[in-house]
């Protein structure tokens, strides 16, 4: 099996702006930053936790932190807790009854702090959800306060969430002459089958073969998952900071850089009847995986199984055998809503605080952990060292990316920005997450490392402001596997930014331009269920994480939006001049079938 590297062979070649300067904490170039204050700003913030200013008049001056006052924050304890409640809702695909009952507490809970106003902006998406629901009550561990103590002293979860969704049992396979093949679960968003499933021959197509009407119509194939990941030293080359603790060798391998859209593009347009993605980890290791997460609507039927079925299903493909594919699935419309909270402060202009909310585990998606927490601190502050309004955005549909609410709310930052009224955002996701790597043995079994997953924090190079606050606030809190990156990506100096992708959510908003820093990992926990559980988190670094975000939240309240800003001012007047400009990739709504024109075509 051949191993796909995400390779960047020009990111080294690729030129820098122009202006650089020496920087404290490495010795490498860094963007200049562009005026006194600026560069006065991490370094300040490092000695000078509080500054006076000015309260309304007669009123005396009041202390008001320029970074998050440690022993006031919420503790690790607390933090797990409100963890545990996201999890206890269940597979929380976006739409679904299980993720609006946890928007409902989500509500509740940023009503309930001092001075919020909160709103939901609804809208309706194309729904995939499994069927099948698991039976029992999952336990969790005794100092989870969800549930009631049972007589093992573990606590039961809540009531509503003791049956739920269970993508696992959603997918089935069987080969006649065989019987039952083992899977991993049902693939989202494929083609929903009757209870008895869907005929047909068994092809095995290798993956470096196209998917065509010729090799596929009618068929179920089973195609092989491509190993893929990206070389440690390509992070390096596009970072202007990393702690020293960042891998510098090896490669970075995850379950996500796995590809499974192409295949199923293809091979609902060759008119494929189904698709079994064999991985190249053990099955039970990725039970109820959850991907793709684009949330296109394939034409073809699709289950997941793990590389112990490799051979056996290669040899039961040549041998002609026909097989029955099973998803216990359905597609329906559904209403979701982006969830806002803001936090007045002095002015209108506003500071966005943004993640997801729908998610299958303890680490998809936790970022509201996070934001509850750094809400209810900002909350205690008094309106005096709150000089901008704090927007919290919890938008839906990340699960199924193309219906994802953050390109609507992004959109209106994007117009709102021209009007002076947003600051910068600010993204989080996968917080305090720890390390699972393939083994690459024989089998290559997932293995849990230890380790704190790497955290990539994207700070383009555009906001000097942004990169310095980023940096000094990863050097307060200690971050350990920390990278602070300009993006993830190739540069393409011919565009504006340079750089498009910055790893996940915070993509949206600096593709529209919006200043914006974001902290995101990619463990494998991100979509597996199988280590997505609270084992799979470190709550102290996750605090620690939600420290160093709200430090740049308190750090740059009192900068200047001009200074904040930096180079975006220069490419929002380029990209009006029609400059080229990144464009938000947003994979199909529906996949082509069969006759219907390539993308690009015509």
């Amino acid at each position: 099996m051949t191993r796909t590297a995400t390779t960047l062979s020009q990111l080294s070649q690729m030129p820098r702006r122009a202006a650089r300067t020496s920087a404290p904490w490495r010795d490498v170039p860094r963007p200049a930053p562009r005026g006194a204050a600026v560069a006065l700003l991490a370094a300040a913030a490092l000695v000078a936790p509080l500054v006076a200013l000015p309260t309304s008049a007669g009123a005396q001056p009041t202390s008001c932190p320029t970074t998050i006052e440690e022993a006031r924050f919420a503790s690790a304890e607390e933090l797990r807790a409100l963890n545990a409640k996201i999890a206890s809702f269940g597979l929380r695909n976006p739409g679904s009854a299980e993720h609006d009952r946890m928007l409902e507490w989500l509500v509740r809970e940023l009503r309930a702090i001092p001075g919020m106003k909160v709103r939901s902006d609804f809208y309706t998406l194309t729904r995939w959800q499994p069927l099948p629901r698991a039976v029992g009550r999952t336990r969790l561990a005794t100092s989870d306060a969800t549930g009631d103590a049972g007589d093992d002293g573990q606590r039961a979860l809540p009531r509503a969430s003791a049956l739920r969704r269970d993508l696992a049992e959603a997918g089935a396979l069987s080969v006649e002459g065989v019987g039952e093949i083992p899977v991993s679960g049902a693939i989202p968003f494929t083609l929903p089958t009757s209870g008895q499933g869907t005929r047909a021959p068994l092809v095995y197509i290798p993956s470096d073969e196209p998917i065509t009407a010729e090799n596929a119509r009618g068929k179920i194939i089973v195609r092989d998952v491509e190993p893929s990941f990206i070389p440690y030293n390509l992070f390096h080359a596009i970072s202007h900071y990393a702690t020293p603790d960042f891998p510098q060798t090896g490669n970075y391998d995850r379950g996500f850089l796995r590809s499974f859209e192409p295949s199923l593009l293809d091979a609902s347009r060759a008119g494929a009847v189904g698709l079994v993605f064999v991985w190249d980890v053990p099955g039970d290791q990725v039970r109820g995986y959850w991907g793709p997460h684009t949330g296109t609507r394939y034409r073809v039927s699709g289950v997941f199984v793990g590389n112990e079925q490799r051979e056996r299903l290669r040899q039961l493909a040549a041998e002609g055998r026909a097989a029955r594919i099973v998803v216990r699935a359905k597609w329906d419309l559904a209403r979701t809503r982006n969830v806002i909270a803001t936090l007045p402060g002095q002015t209108r202009e506003r500071i966005v605080v943004n993640t997801n909310t729908d998610g299958n585990t303890w680490v998809q998606e936790n970022g509201a952990v996070g934001i509850l927490a750094l809400a209810r601190y900002l909350a205690t502050l008094p309106i005096e060292c709150r000089k901008r309004d704090v927007e919290f955005a919890l938008t839906s549909a990340h699960m199924g990316f193309t219906n994802d609410g953050l390109f609507a709310y992004s959109k209106q930052l994007d117009e709102d920005y021209e009007k002076g009224t947003v600051a910068f955002a600010i993204v989080m996701e996968h917080l305090g997450t720890l390390e699972q790597v393939p083994s690459g043995g024989p089998d290559n079994r997932i293995e849990i490392t230890g380790l704190t997953e790497p955290i990539a924090w994207s700070a383009p190079e555009e906001s000097p402001a942004l990169v310095e606050a980023s940096v000094a606030a990863v050097q307060r809190r200690q971050l350990a596997r920390t990278m602070v990156l300009q993006g993830v990506g190739v540069p393409d100096p011919t565009q504006v930014p340079r750089i498009c992708s910055q790893g996940g959510l915070g993509t949206i908003l600096h593709t529209d331009l919006i200043p914006t820093t974001s902290a995101i990992t990619g463990p494998w926990s991100m979509f597996d269920p199988v280590y997505g559980g609270e084992d799979g988190i470190d709550f102290e670094h996750m605090r620690r994480e939600i420290l160093a975000l709200g430090d740049v939240v308190r750090s740059l309240d009192g900068v200047p939006r001009e200074e904040i800003a930096g180079a975006y001012l220069e490419e929002r007047e380029q990209r009006a001049r029609g400059a080229k400009a990144c464009a938000h990739v947003r994979p199909p709504l529906v996949a082509p079938g069969p006759g219907d024109p390539v993308a690009g075509d015509g």
